[in-house]
């Protein structure tokens, strides 16, 4: 019997961590079930309506209410796709999970004119490859919330 191997897959990243659930649930209680989660996997999407990473979300239209928990180690397209999406009334709302990285330009450019910016206490623990808990991550995380701006306002 030839053994089988249950090391995690090369593909997996830190950017294909899990959210769990307890960060989701209250979020989508606060604004309703989340429609699209445009960068997930099949086990580990947000909602009913996903993207896997082949799929590429950030060629898709976005529609209605969105989580989005983008790869940390780029946000920056993520979260103009969120703009744009909102721009065009497509989505009601993007909720966004980010790394605290105020320091950054993407944060500066994408995240401080358009979304409400809810600071998190503590590390959130990711689930990884199977669910397994990962330990913390190096940073904090933020939540970002884009819904639509009053025309003339930024």
């Amino acid at each position: 019997m030839t053994p089988v191997d249950q090391s995690k897959p090369t593909w997996w990243t830190s950017d294909e961590w899990e959210t769990p659930s307890e960060v989701v649930e209250p979020l989508a209680q606060e604004f309703g079930p989340f429609d699209l989660d445009p960068c997930a996997r099949e086990e580990n999407a947000k909602a009913p309506f996903y993207w896997s990473r082949e799929d590429d979300g950030l060629q898709q239209e976005w529609a209605g209410k969105v989580w989005l928990n983008p790869p940390y180690s780029d946000p920056a397209p993520w979260l103009a796709k969120a703009v744009e999406e909102i721009d065009a009334g497509r989505a009601s709302v993007v909720v966004a999970l980010l790394p605290a990285a105020t320091d950054t330009a993407w944060f500066h450019d994408l995240v401080v004119p358009y979304a409400t910016i809810r600071y998190r206490r503590g590390r959130i623990k990711f689930l990884g490859w199977e669910g397994a808990p990962i330990g913390s991550p190096k940073a904090g995380s933020l939540i970002a919330i884009y819904q639509p701006r009053p025309l003339g306002i930024l």
